[in-house]
């Protein structure tokens, strides 16, 4: 069983983050996106994004955005991120929203991606969220968590993926 800790991302961590965030995203959304665009996505392609995002650490984090990753204790690889923070939505139905929650498959069902969304929003707190809507792993985890289906999808042309909004009240 691989044993991590969760940090906050930081400067260095740029190609690391951009590694996992596509091995994951092919793990996890084949199927589910358009094939195509995902099997064309490479590690260079999330690293400039990931760079974007720890340049502007300081102003998100004044605004109540909160990134952590975590990271296997035995090589220093990092094994997954979260994001969580302000609704980024008009007419959110709730104050929090949980942008992103990505762990490696080999870790699914040892609590790393628990306690990464519990570090970056409040256990008790009123939060939403978007997944994919035919992760059913993924509705099932957040299902474990008091979020539930409210109805309301959206589809991302970007990917070409339908995404069903969840809530915890």
């Amino acid at each position: 069983m691989a044993s991590y800790t969760i940090r906050d991302i930081r400067p260095g961590d740029e190609e690391q983050l951009g590694a996992a965030h596509v091995a994951i995203w092919k793990a996890t959304y084949a199927g589910m996106m358009n094939s195509a665009k995902l099997d064309a996505l490479r590690p260079r392609d999330r690293i400039e994004r990931w760079e974007q995002i720890i340049a502007r650490l300081d102003e998100q984090s004044s605004r109540g955005v909160r990134t952590r990753c975590a990271v296997d204790t035995s090589d220093s690889r990092i094994v997954g991120f979260a994001t969580g923070g302000p609704p980024r939505d008009d007419n959110p139905p709730a104050p929090t929203e949980l942008w992103s929650l990505n762990v490696v498959p080999e870790l699914h069902g040892t609590g790393v991606a628990t306690e990464l969304m519990t570090t970056v929003i409040d256990r008790e707190a009123s939060t939403y969220l978007w997944v994919a809507a035919a992760n059913h792993r993924a509705v099932a985890f957040y299902r474990k968590h008091r979020f539930e289906l409210d109805g309301t999808e959206k589809f991302d042309p970007l990917w070409e993926c339908l995404e069903a909004r969840m809530v915890r009240a």
